[in-house]
């Protein structure tokens, strides 16, 4: 059985059981290496140490993937080479070897070493090696290695350790001859990789342990966050403490401004979609008054062909009327009925009257079109008032019966708007039932709205108005539906009557749903004290 290095079983022994000693012993093994890889690199201390203590931050969180290794010292050279050159940006490099080509022979000329524009670039150099070749010279010069080592590390003996050692030089040279280098001998460039073993600063060894063992055995990555913000400067520390400060403002400016803009598009589109609306109500107000004159023409075309009808067969004597008293209905004269007067529907929602339907013989359709149409203009006629229904305070005088509630109400605003939506009504009711009928259900509605320009005046069964008012209601008793209501016409006339929560107009439900659950609560007691 195979004995596995030390480097293999430290790894070992931190990735399975992340023993802190393991790790000290890995970074005090290799951090020269390490730090004077990168100090060759980037040529600052400072630097070099936090380079150093990325490397080893690397290998705490590769661990389990480095177990097998047998030695770190290659694998350590060539992170810490890549974490330098990340470091550094690529227009430096380039004319640091400009510079190194140029200066070479002045520095000859100088009696200076021939070696010493080579040390920047011997870790690049080391690095286009075969693994073999680059881990021999890693192992005997920069961490100064027995030759012995170094052939237990490649699995051979001293004496093949010694030939590929001086193979390695070879082709290291070979390297630098090739980029125009003048390099005499293999032994000066030993030398030369022997000198750069670089002394490491005293903490050093101490930062990168912790470094790595922090990366290692955090749960998240905020602890390692937290070291390297304790290892910043005091300026680097302001100028990240004045960004996070400052990031949140800018972004929720850019949210605010971006909201503004979608806000202005939604309500342009808003807008536009309105218009659009209100262009197709005209259109469709326009095609119901028209479709209602056509069928008014169409109705009064009839008449005058039944009459023409007539006129051509001569006239037709009607059998004679005989009165029955079993009978619920009597025939009566039409002219005698022009001149009764009636009510065409029974309550301040304009539902039709049984009586006068039975009176006029409507039939179910016809019913059911008259009555959608009072629907239709009275659903109208609330909804242009409710702009112009104000909740004002009630008076000492409107106060003697109780709690009330006080509204005024702009009636006059609208009256030019009633008159509108009457035309279209009453066209719409003419060519559902025709013209004598529709004479004797238009006077029937006299005291429920103004049928004409002349003012109804105020009364009981009023539900239309074209003249300002006010409207006072007295609180009901607990349990009652019923409340008291008054109407006074602000130039002349009131008067005073009850109306049911259910009868209450669109606008004014809201107003009263206290008094409605009020009146809901318990079954009504006549004689509860108001």
């Amino acid at each position: 059985m195979s004995v596995m290095s030390p480097d293999s079983e430290l790894v070992s022994a931190y990735a399975t059981e992340r023993s802190e000693p393991a790790f000290r012993a890995l970074v005090s093994r290799h951090v020269g290496l390490v730090y004077g890889t990168a100090l060759r690199q980037v040529g600052d201390h400072g630097l070099a140490e936090e380079i150093t203590q990325n490397v080893f931050v690397t290998l705490a969180r590769k661990s389990p993937r480095l177990g097998g290794v047998e030695t770190l010292a290659g694998w350590l050279h060539r992170t810490a080479t890549f974490e330098s050159k990340a470091r550094i940006r690529s227009e430096l490099r380039r004319r640091r070897r400009e510079d190194t080509a140029a200066t070479l022979a002045t520095l000859e000329a100088n009696g200076d070493s021939p070696f010493e524009p080579l040390i920047p670039l011997l870790d690049e150099a080391l690095l286009h090696l075969r693994e073999g070749d680059r881990l021999a010279l890693v192992l005997r010069y920069l961490e100064e290695r027995s030759l012995r080592d170094v052939g237990a590390a490649l699995g051979v003996d001293e004496d093949a350790a010694r030939k590929r050692v001086s193979r390695a030089l070879q082709r290291l040279i070979e390297f630098f001859r090739g980029r125009g280098f003048t390099v005499p001998a293999a032994a000066g460039l030993a030398v030369v990789l022997s000198n750069t073993a670089t002394a490491v600063p005293v903490g050093v060894a101490s930062s990168a342990t912790k470094a790595g063992l922090t990366a290692g055995g955090a749960v998240t990555g905020f602890q390692l966050f937290l070291f390297h913000l304790m290892a910043l400067t005091k300026t680097q520390t302001v100028v990240i403490c004045a960004l996070m400060a400052v990031a949140p403002i800018l972004w929720q400016e850019r949210v605010q401004a971006r909201t503004e803009e979608q806000q202005r598009e939604a309500d342009l589109q808003i807008a536009a979609a309105n218009t659009k609306a209100s262009q197709l109500e005209r259109d469709r107000e326009r095609l119901r008054q028209r479709t209602a004159q056509i069928q008014i023409d169409a109705a009064d075309a009839q008449a005058r062909l039944a009459s023409m009808t007539a006129q051509r067969a001569g006239k037709v004597v009607p059998p004679a009327y005989i009165w029955d008293d079993s009978s619920p209905v009597a025939r009566i004269p039409k002219a005698y009925l022009m001149g009764m007067s009636g009510q065409g529907v029974m309550n301040q929602r304009g539902g039709l009257s049984p009586l006068l339907t039975e009176v006029l013989q409507f039939k179910e359709t016809e019913k059911q079109a008259v009555q959608a149409a009072i629907d239709r203009f009275l659903a109208s006629y609330q909804s242009e008032l409710a702009a112009h229904v104000h909740l004002v305070p009630s008076t000492e005088e409107e106060r003697k019966n109780g709690e009330v509630r006080a509204f005024e109400v702009k009636a006059s605003a609208v009256s030019s708007v009633v008159k509108q939506l009457r035309s279209t009504f009453f066209a719409e009711v003419k060519a559902t039932i025709g013209g004598q009928r529709f004479d004797v259900f238009r006077e029937s509605l006299r005291y429920w709205m103004p049928i004409d320009d002349k003012s109804p005046g105020v009364s009981s069964g009023l539900a239309i108005y074209t003249f300002d008012h006010r409207q006072i209601f007295t609180k009901p008793k607990p349990g009652d539906s019923v409340m008291s209501w008054q109407v006074k016409n602000l130039n002349n006339g009131s008067m005073s009557t009850s109306i049911q929560f259910e009868e209450l107009p669109d606008f004014l439900q809201g107003q009263f749903q206290d008094w409605k659950a009020l009146a809901e609560s318990e079954p009504f007691n006549s004689q509860a004290q108001p």
